[in-house]
């Protein structure tokens, strides 16, 4: 019998990428990602529970990454960095990303908004926090139609509207939206500097964040320099794009 917060991976997926059940009526099953930013539907006959030795090998490889990035902790005392403003519309996702923040040795304010709401409550949150750097994500979905309408995702159109709204005021904030499979032209073309997912491909939790730290950590005066942020996103180019765009670290004189 499938239960709330089992984990799980579908039958048709080599990869065994485990999912949470997050929500069980009759025969439907709704899923999140453990590791990645994606929400889908299913029927209990797609799914089969996770054994303890793929969870705890999902597990390894999290844990992997995390040491990796973790590396280029941050230890200087004469640069003032980025300022990051992190909404996400996963809570467990926004704790794994503000650890990852601090462990590196940036400050970040994380608030958990659920996707629907992020419109409403974004300009308040910019005039009271005023960072240099925002992160709008949570979860999309892609539902494999024509990939050029909006209407055929899930959260990326309310993503696009909440870019909008920061465009109308801030014109120098970095903004970093989007999640599993969002659409990223429009995404872009709303005012995102960078944004998932080229691919339509299932993006990691920490990818926005990893896009995050590397704008905090780049000089104003220089170009981010997105090889750098590549080489730690999984998906790679399927999972995140963006336009030429500065860094907001100043050096203290």
């Amino acid at each position: 019998m499938i239960e709330i917060n089992q984990l799980v991976f579908l039958k048709s997926d080599p990869n065994k990428i485990i999912y949470k059940v997050k929500k069980v009526v009759n025969n439907n099953v709704e899923l999140t990602g453990m590791y990645y930013r994606s929400k889908i539907n299913v029927t209990i006959s797609d799914i089969e529970i996770a054994s303890p030795d793929l969870i705890q090998l999902s597990k390894n490889k999290n844990e992997e990454f995390l040491r990796k990035i973790e590396k280029n902790k941050i230890r200087s005392k004469k640069y003032l960095l980025g300022r990051i403003l992190h909404i996400d519309g996963d809570e467990e996702y926004l704790e794994s990303c503000l650890e990852l923040y601090k462990n590196i040795g940036l400050k970040a304010e994380g608030i958990y908004i659920e996707e629907k709401d992020m419109p409403d409550k974004i300009e308040s949150l910019l005039e009271q926090l005023t960072p240099d750097i925002v992160v709008i994500t949570g979860h999309d979905s892609f539902n494999e139609k024509d990939k050029s309408l909006i209407d055929n995702y899930e959260n990326s159109k309310v993503f696009g509207e909440t870019i909008r709204i920061i465009r109308k005021h801030y014109l120098d904030v970095v903004i970093i939206a989007g999640a599993c499979c969002s659409h990223f032209e429009y995404l872009i073309a709303q005012g995102a500097n960078f944004a998932s997912s080229p691919g339509r491909i299932n993006t990691h939790t920490y990818d926005p964040a990893v896009t995050a730290i590397k704008v905090a950590s780049t000089s104003i005066n220089k170009t981010v320099d997105f090889s750098e942020i590549i080489k730690y996103i999984e998906g790679g180019k399927e999972a995140i794009g963006g336009i030429q765009t500065n860094g907001k670290m100043r050096i203290i004189y």
